[in-house]
């Protein structure tokens, strides 16, 4: 063998003995009459990542849904519907995506243990929450937040869940004239 042949097969050795085992191929070989068959292997993988998503109101920006009861009406203990949100009345969408197991929703705002408005004037537990879905039932609103609701899976780890929350003013006191505002936080986590 020359020394030149001997090069160039320590070359090819060493290329091949560089190939990762997961580049080679399987194969199979049938020789022989008659009908032949050989058989070779791929493997196939999907890698789905964990994922959650979670919607209140329009897609894209903060609705506000406003309750404005006539003089009246003030305090007078009837409930008052808003106005607002955005499906109209006193609604808002609200769904949850899931493929990471069950999920809770918990509510908190920005007052602080405020409630709405400068020093709580209204207590937020003055603001009735409703969902047309048990599947996905809304924490009740609390001057504290923190109140939370489990959500109930759709299937094994798999959540899918949509509902309308409805909001209705309770009036239930006399609270001075003025705007009352509170911005309420709902937040989705897998546990």
């Amino acid at each position: 063998m020359n020394k030149y042949y001997k090069q160039v097969v320590t070359a090819a050795l060493l290329m091949t003995s560089c190939i990762p085992a997961a580049v080679m191929a399987d194969s199979g070989s049938d020789i022989g009459g008659g009908n032949l068959s050989a058989d070779a292997r791929l493997n196939l993988r999907v890698i789905i990542p964990r994922f959650l998503l979670f919607r209140v109101g329009s897609l894209g920006s903060v609705d506000t849904i406003t309750f404005a009861p006539t003089d009246a009406e003030v305090g007078d203990g009837n409930p008052i519907a808003g106005t607002g949100g955005d499906v109209g009345g006193n609604g808002a969408t609200v769904a949850v995506r899931s493929n990471g197991g069950p999920i809770s929703i918990s509510e908190a705002n920005d007052g602080g243990a405020g409630g709405l408005g400068t020093g709580g004037a209204i207590s937020l537990t003055e603001i009735t929450v409703t969902s047309d879905n048990t599947a996905l039932e809304t924490p009740p609103l609390s001057d504290g937040g923190g109140n939370s609701i489990n959500v109930t899976v759709s299937n094994g780890n798999v959540t899918n869940r949509t509902a309308i929350w409805s909001y209705t003013y309770d009036n239930t006191t006399t609270p001075a004239d003025g705007s009352y505002d509170a911005d309420i936080t709902y937040t989705a986590a897998n546990f």
